[in-house]
C-alpha cells in the first residue's frame, strides 16, 4: 500500500491528466486518418500521402464552423479527380459524419479534463486559487481557503480510506468556493460549465465530483489497493483502450455508420447550421448559381467569377466526354475544376445539341 502526500498526489494527477489528453488526441487522429484514407480512396478521389490524410483528419476533428471550413478547403484542394457521381459537398457531410464518434471521444477527454482541472486549481493556494476566486471573496476569506488548500497538500495519505477521504475533501473545497453562483442552464453532456465569472454552477457540481473521483481512483487507486473494474471505469478509458488496440472500422461498417449518423436529428441540425455557411463562404466563394432552361428542361449552372474562355472550352470537352456514357435519360451532371475556378452544369434529359447551347450560355455569363 502506498504512502503519499497531498502534493505528490496532485502532481501525479496533473501528469496523468496531461498524458491522457495527449493520448486521446493522438489516438483519435490516427484512427480518423486511417478511416479517412479508406473513405477517400474508395470514393475514387485519388490516393494521398499519409501526411495529407493526417492533416485532413485533424481538420475533421475540430468541432464547429472553423473545423468544417478547413476540412472543406482540404477536400477541394486534394481531390485529384471527381467522379461524376460524387458531389464534394456530400463528401464534406459524409466525412464529418465519419469522424463524429472520434469527436465525441475528444469531447469526453476535454470534459473530463475540465472537471479534474477545476479541482487541481484549488490545490494551488498561491496562484490559481486566488486568481480565479479573488473577485468573489474578501482577503480574509481567501486566506482561509488558501490555508485549507495548503493543509490538503501537506496531508499524508497512507490507506485507501484516507485517499478517498482526501479526494472528497478537495471536492468539498471546490464546492464551497463555487457555492455563491446562481445555477446556469447547461446541457448534461457539457460539463465544462465554468461561467464567465470563473465559478461552477450548482447544476454541474455533481458531475464535477463524479469525474474527479473516478479519475483519481483510476489513476492512483491501485497505489492504495483500490481497483476500478473495466465496467466501472470512465467511458473514455474504454474508448481509448479500444483505439490503442488498433480497432478500426471496415468500409461496410463505415458506410453504415455514416448513414446512421446522417439520419440523426442532432447531426442534421449541426449540418444545417454550418454546412451552408461553409459552402457559401469557402467552397463557393465568388460563385454564382443560375437556374436556366433549354427547351423547357431545367439547366442549373454554377460558375466562379474567375472562369476564362479557355476553361469554358475545357468544360465543354468534359461535357462531350461525359455525354458518351450518358444513357439519354435522367440528369447529365458535369463538374470541372481548374485552380480556383469551378464550373458545374446539370441538365435533365440532355440531347447532343444541348452541348453547344450550354457552351454559348457559359460564354454569355462570363
Amino acid at each position: 500500500m502506498g504512502s503519499m502526500t497531498g502534493k505528490q498526489i496532485k502532481e501525479r494527477l496533473e501528469r496523468d491528466l496531461g498524458f491522457e489528453a495527449n493520448r486521446a488526441r493522438l489516438l483519435t487522429e490516427a484512427a480518423a486518418s486511417v478511416e479517412i484514407s479508406t473513405y477517400w480512396e474508395r470514393k475514387g478521389l485519388g490516393k494521398l500521402d499519409e501526411k495529407l490524410y493526417s492533416a485532413i483528419a485533424k481538420s475533421a476533428l475540430v468541432s464547429g464552423l472553423a473545423g468544417r471550413q478547413k476540412l472543406n478547403e482540404l477536400i477541394f484542394k486534394y481531390a485529384e479527380s471527381t467522379p461524376k457521381n460524387v458531389d464534394l459537398s456530400e463528401v464534406l457531410i459524409e466525412m464529418s459524419a465519419l469522424v463524429l464518434d472520434h469527436q465525441k471521444t475528444l469531447n469526453l477527454s476535454r470534459n473530463r479534463a475540465s472537471c479534474v482541472n477545476a479541482h487541481l486549481n484549488v490545490l494551488e493556494p498561491e496562484r490559481s486559487l486566488p486568481q480565479i476566486y479573488s473577485p468573489f471573496f474578501s482577503s480574509s476569506e481567501l486566506t482561509k481557503f488558501a490555508s485549507k488548500s495548503s493543509g490538503l497538500l501537506k496531508e499524508s495519505i497512507n490507506t485507501s480510506a484516507e485517499f478517498q477521504k482526501w479526494v472528497k475533501s478537495v471536492h468539498e473545497l471546490l464546492s464551497t468556493l463555487s457555492s455563491g453562483e446562481q445555477p446556469i442552464e447547461t446541457d448534461d453532456d457539457e460539463v465544462d460549465s465554468m461561467s464567465k465569472k470563473g465559478l461552477i454552477s450548482r447544476k454541474a457540481i455533481s458531475t464535477y465530483l463524479k469525474q474527479w473521483e473516478l479519475f483519481s481512483l483510476e489513476k492512483l487507486g491501485p497505489s492504495f489497493s483500490i481497483e476500478v473494474s473495466e465496467k466501472d471505469a470512465s467511458p473514455l478509458t474504454g474508448k481509448l483502450n479500444s483505439l490503442e488496440n488498433g480497432a478500426s472500422r471496415t468500409w461496410t461498417t463505415m458506410i453504415g455508420d455514416i448513414t446512421e449518423v446522417r439520419t440523426s436529428a442532432f447531426f442534421q441540425k449541426r449540418v444545417s447550421a454550418t454546412t451552408e455557411h461553409v459552402t457559401k463562404s469557402v467552397t463557393y466563394k465568388n460563385i454564382d448559381t443560375y437556374d436556366l432552361q433549354i427547351d423547357g428542361r431545367p439547366l442549373k449552372i454554377q460558375m466562379s467569377s474567375n472562369v476564362s474562355e479557355e476553361m469554358v472550352t475545357q468544360f465543354v470537352k468534359a461535357m462531350k466526354a461525359q455525354f458518351l456514357a450518358y444513357p439519354g435519360k435522367g440528369l447529365l451532371d458535369v463538374s470541372f475544376k481548374s485552380g480556383q475556378g469551378v464550373i458545374t452544369a446539370s441538365l435533365l434529359n440532355a440531347v447532343k445539341s444541348d452541348l453547344k447551347k450550354t457552351e454559348e450560355m457559359l460564354l454569355a455569363l462570363r
